[in-house]
């Protein structure tokens, strides 16, 4: 362990053992000890004497004491040991491991990556007044980058009080670096029109105070808020969850608004696991400009050892790219992307599935709900091979009318929205009453769509793109019905439907039989073989 992280594990030792203990507190009196060792070498005042606890105490109460930190949770000899200890800690190292530690609020540590590649678009484009909201998401790129370098101007704004005055009194020797205390998901008062701006909002958070928008979402209000302070010239650098990219309705309203006032100028879908443990959904970063973008560059990024790369890249006009209905860039960088092309291009007319079907989740069954009952419970395991094994079901005791809405028919088309790999099937028909689980989503058709029609096209490459577009997880499923009633189905005529059906499942029955046929003939002649051997 190195001597810096040892300081920092016995200051916090020594304050967990004085109830001292939460983020905020931790970080208070570990700026309140810098910023009194900070007074003591200014006036010159830093020798032995002063070193005594009650002297030192005093010292504190003047310049670091209640007006700017509150009352000291504890006596002299307390703050005498923390200073012992803290005087000399690298201020931002104990922050980021402080907040990084933290299980309450659970903060983002922003992987150093998201602010190496926002400082080579700064140098790119020659950008030099820069912004950096929510600052405490990045202090670990601000600590390992060269960001803070004099060729920049940067200001870092906060909402908490404490970070604040940890940023102030670390950066008190940079003077192109200014702090700020404010919230982005309010209207900024500021005055100065910024070069690049670096953002990762909240996500998912519902805003109430909002007055006279379309958008309530934690990260549309941020980028609102934002976008006034960048200079004609400049670029908003922001990190957005999947969904922002293609749910329908007022995001949908959001995202053409935003493409008119701050042209979308790159989308880059960033790689699985680079937030976690705090997110685990996939994310996206989005460059929004004050200027038109004749090019959208779109593209996928790795992680080559610490720095982010493109795995593919390309451009897309800004007209064409202004005319999406949604941002799903993963749809145009698909390898079927050919396939994907012939369908959309197709003369054959579409319709989602939430105008030809109803669509549901199931219900969330606990473990200990299961057991000997009237209910069967269908789960992503009682589907294998396209096809629902009826026979491997679980039961709940139930009341049938409390679980009517979560109801199995024969014919719907069941889909998993949870787990690692996609699974589709008709429900059969089957005795008794069955519910979907809550990992299931239940697709009911009307009339003018065969659920084995759907099936077949939703398990093709083109479907498993479409499928995949929507998915709002990383590595593990995560599929919203609403997200799936967007889905575009190819509208033929019924007999075409039925016809397709038929083909696939005699085809399929006709594979199953070789398959059993082949296993009979290799069970036999092993056993020949195995007789013949004495």
């Amino acid at each position: 362990m190195l001597e810096g992280d040892i300081l920092i594990e016995t200051f916090w030792n020594i304050c967990l053992l004085h109830n001292i203990s939460t983020r905020d507190q931790l970080l208070r009196e570990a700026v309140r000890v810098v910023q009194t060792n900070r007074a003591l070498q200014l006036q010159g005042a830093a020798h032995k004497s002063i070193l005594e606890p009650e002297t030192l105490f005093q010292w504190m109460n003047q310049y670091a004491g209640e007006r700017e930190f509150g009352h000291f949770p504890g006596d002299r000899d307390l703050f005498f040991r923390l200073y012992q200890v803290g005087k000399d800690m690298n201020l931002l190292d104990y922050a980021i491991q402080t907040i990084q530690q933290d299980r309450i609020t659970s903060e983002i540590v922003v992987h150093t990556s998201i602010v190496d590649r926002f400082k080579d678009m700064c140098e790119e484009h020659h950008y030099r007044t820069l912004l950096i909201a929510e600052a405490e998401k990045y202090l670990r790129g601000l600590a390992e980058s060269q960001l803070v370098k004099p060729s920049f101007t940067i200001t870092l704004i906060t909402e908490n009080y404490i970070i604040a005055k940890l940023l102030k009194t670390y950066f008190e020797s940079f003077p192109n670096v200014h702090i700020i205390q404010g919230s982005i998901y309010q209207p900024l008062p500021l005055s100065e029109k910024y070069d690049a701006i670096l953002t990762i909002p909240k996500l998912g958070i519902k805003m109430d105070e909002v007055k006279d928008a379309i958008i309530r979402d934690s990260e549309g209000v941020a980028v609102n808020h934002l976008i006034p302070l960048l200079q004609d010239t400049g670029r908003i650098s922001v990190t957005l969850p999947a969904r922002i990219l293609f749910q329908s309705g007022h995001i949908e309203q959001w995202r053409e608004q935003i493409n008119e006032s701050a042209p979308v100028h790159s989308v880059h879908m960033l790689p699985d696991g680079l937030f976690r443990p705090y997110i685990s959904v996939k994310t996206y970063q989005i460059e929004f400009g004050r200027s038109p973008s004749q090019q959208v560059i779109i593209g996928r990024l790795l992680l080559h050892k610490m720095s982010l790369e493109p795995e593919r890249e390309i451009s897309v006009h800004g007209e064409a790219f202004a005319r999406l209905e949604n941002w799903r860039i993963d749809m145009l960088l698909d390898e079927h992307q050919d396939s994907l092309r012939s369908f959309q291009e197709a003369p054959v007319p579409k319709v989602k599935l939430r105008d030809v079907a109803d669509i549901f989740r199931g219900k969330s069954v606990l473990k200990q709900d299961l057991r000997a009952g009237n209910i069967k419970v269908l789960n992503i395991s009682n589907i294998e091979d396209g096809e629902v094994r009826t026979d491997q079901l679980e039961t709940i005791n139930e009341e049938e009318r409390k679980i009517k809405r979560y109801e199995i028919l024969p014919g719907d088309l069941v889909m998993a929205c949870r787990g690692t790999v996609n699974k589709l099937a008709v429900f059969p028909e089957t005795e008794g009453t069955v519910i979907a689980s809550a990992n299931i989503i239940v697709i009911r058709f009307k009339e003018s769509i065969s659920s084995g029609y759907a099936k077949i096209f939703l398990e093709s490459p083109v479907g498993t793109t479409l499928i995949q577009s929507f998915q709002r997880g990383t590595t593990v499923l995560n599929l919203n019905p609403s997200d799936v009633g967007e889905i575009e189905l190819p509208l033929l005529p019924h007999n075409e439907q039925n016809n397709r059906v038929n083909r696939y499942n005699e085809e399929k029955e006709r594979y199953k039989q070789k398959i059993r046929e082949a296993t009979d003939r290799w069970e036999q002649v092993k056993n020949e073989i195995y007789s013949e051997l004495y």
